[in-house]
Order: structure tokens, then C-alpha cells, then sequence
């Protein structure tokens, strides 16, 4: 038996016993309950400043302070105004006014002044008000028939006839205006091409006249309408151009 353990010792080898490790200290523990006790103060602390604020206020004992009597507007407020470098008696009132709400306030037992915004003694509107004077107008005089309008603007008379029709109106009295086309235009269609319309040209007159033209040479029972154009010559290019100026109504020959 001491054989057969001398050589199941001497077979199994002693195992060493390991010496305990060590933990390191660690000497950053104490942060984080540091930084967590930091960061609720700094959340609750303004929450709490009212509480205390009311506590303190209801445990202070009241002291009963008598009204201020606001004194009468004398000569001497002007002087005192002038010292304090205030402009008008509306701001002296003012002044007065805050004087008096800190004085209440306090007696109170608040504590707590709370200053008061500036306000004007009064407002003044001015209503809406034109300013300067609305223009006349003047028409200008028209001498010569309605050729004075722009764009011109002339409607001949027209008296039928037998197979004819005799056309009246003012002359315009432009240096420009160099004569004067009437065109009888039918207002019955046929079928195909239609007939060319009847033309007549007069020249220009000097000055406003009356002036009239006799187209012949129309179809007895139809209506036509008449044409009335100005030959126009430009002052810049000096060429010569038709502006159509007035349009008669449809009129029957006899």
C-alpha cells in the first residue's frame, strides 16, 4: 500500500497553488455618483426657488405700511422736473405712479419689486388727411368737328339719292392731312368674287370747312357702308399713307 502510493504520488505531478491576483484599484468610482448628484441639483434647483421663495414670503410677518396720499400739483413740480431732468408733468405722474406700485408691493410682504415699462402720458392719431389739391382738367377745344380727337375720329353724313349717296363733314385742318378717300362698300354678298367697292378722292381745303362728296354709280335697293380715310403725309419720312378715321352705318339707296 505505501509502494502504491509512492508511486501514484510519484506518477501525478504537485500542482502549484497560484499566488492570489491582485485587483487594481480604481480611483475613478467616486465620479459618476459625483457627476449624477451635480446634474439633479442643477435640474431641481430652479424648480425649488419658487417653493422657498413663497415659504419665506408667507413666514415673513406683515407689516401694515399706510397708503401714500399723492400731493397736489403745485409750482414747485416744474422745478423739481427740471432738476431730475424730466420733460413734461406727464412724466413726473409717471414716476410717481412706479414710486407708489414699488412702495405697495413691498408693503404687501412680496418681497419682490417688479420694475414697470415706461408708458406715454398720451396718444395722438392723426386721421388720414390728402395732402395737396386734386388736378382740373380742361377739354381741350375742338373746332373743326371731332377731327380734334386722338386717335381722330370722323363720322360723315350720308344722304341717299337715286343710285347715289352724298357724304358731309368737317376738313381737318393738319398740316399732315393732304386730302381725303370715301369707299362705298355693298353689304349684299354674291356668290364668287365680290365687286370692287365704289371709290371717290378729294383734296384737302385750307382751313376747317365743310365739305362734301357725291358717290355714284350705286345699286338701287342695297345697303352699303361707307369708308371714310385721310391721306396722311409723314413730317420724318415724307411718305403718304391711308388711316382709316370713321365708319358710316349701313344705308339703303334709293
Amino acid at each position: 500500500m505505501a509502494e502504491q502510493r509512492r508511486r501514484t504520488a510519484g506518477s501525478r505531478p504537485v500542482a502549484r497553488r497560484r499566488a492570489p491576483v491582485r485587483r487594481r484599484r480604481d480611483h475613478t468610482r467616486w465620479l459618476v455618483p459625483l457627476l449624477a448628484v451635480t446634474v439633479g441639483a442643477v435640474v431641481l434647483a430652479p424648480q425649488l426657488t419658487p417653493v422657498l421663495v413663497d415659504l419665506t414670503a408667507t413666514d415673513a410677518p406683515v407689516v401694515q405700511v399706510p397708503a401714500a396720499v399723492p400731493a397736489p400739483v403745485s409750482a414747485e413740480v416744474p422745478v423739481l422736473a427740471e432738476a431730475q431732468g424730466v420733460d413734461t408733468l406727464a412724466d413726473v405722474a409717471a414716476a410717481r405712479a412706479e414710486t407708489r406700485s414699488r412702495a405697495e408691493v413691498a408693503a404687501s410682504g412680496g418681497g419682490l419689486v417688479v420694475p414697470q415699462p415706461p408708458r406715454p402720458g398720451r396718444i395722438s392719431i392723426m386721421p388720414n388727411a390728402s395732402v395737396g389739391r386734386s388736378p382740373v382738367y380742361k377739354l381741350r377745344p375742338d373746332g373743326c368737328g371731332g377731327a380734334g380727337t386722338t386717335p381722330r375720329r370722323i363720322v360723315p353724313g350720308v344722304v341717299p339719292g337715286p343710285g347715289s349717296a352724298t357724304l358731309d363733314w368737317m376738313s381737318d385742318n393738319r398740316p399732315e392731312v393732304v386730302g381725303y378717300r370715301v369707299q362705298a362698300v355693298s353689304q349684299r354678298l354674291v356668290g364668287g368674287q365680290q365687286p370692287p367697292p365704289e371709290v371717290r378722292a378729294v383734296d384737302q381745303v385750307e382751313g376747317c370747312q365743310p365739305m362734301t362728296v357725291t358717290v355714284d354709280g350705286l345699286a338701287p335697293g342695297e345697303p352699303y357702308v361707307f369708308w371714310f380715310e385721310e391721306q396722311v403725309t409723314s413730317a420724318s419720312t415724307g411718305v403718304t399713307r391711308l388711316v382709316q378715321v370713321g365708319t358710316t352705318g349701313a344705308v339703303v339707296i334709293g
